[in-house]
């Protein structure tokens, strides 16, 4: 083997030792879901002219809609007879 060979392998894995592997990117905090804000284009409000009541069981679940119009006030308990239980979240919805 010759030297020089044996030099420029050495220097090789040197640098590259030096660098290191990829950077470890920090982990993001985990999103926090909040009702009104993070489903701010499903949830609109009573005021605004919404009438189906929106619901989601668990916080992992999907949310769902009423395709009838529900009356003022009976949005959560719509929604625990939906779910079964009390919802994780509800709201109006158009």
């Amino acid at each position: 083997m010759n030297l020089k060979t044996l030099l420029l392998g050495v220097t090789c894995g040197f640098l590259l030792s030096a660098c290191g592997g990829p950077i470890e990117e920090e982990a993001a905090p985990a999103p926090v879901e909040e009702l009104g804000t993070v489903q701010g284009a499903l949830c609109e409000g009573w005021n605004d002219g919404a009438r189906r009541c929106s619901f989601k069981c668990t916080s992992t679940s999907t949310w769902w809609t009423s395709y009838s119009s529900v009356a003022y006030g009976d949005c959560t308990e719509f929604a625990r007879r939906e779910c079964g239980f009390t919802a994780y979240g509800t709201c109006w919805s158009k």
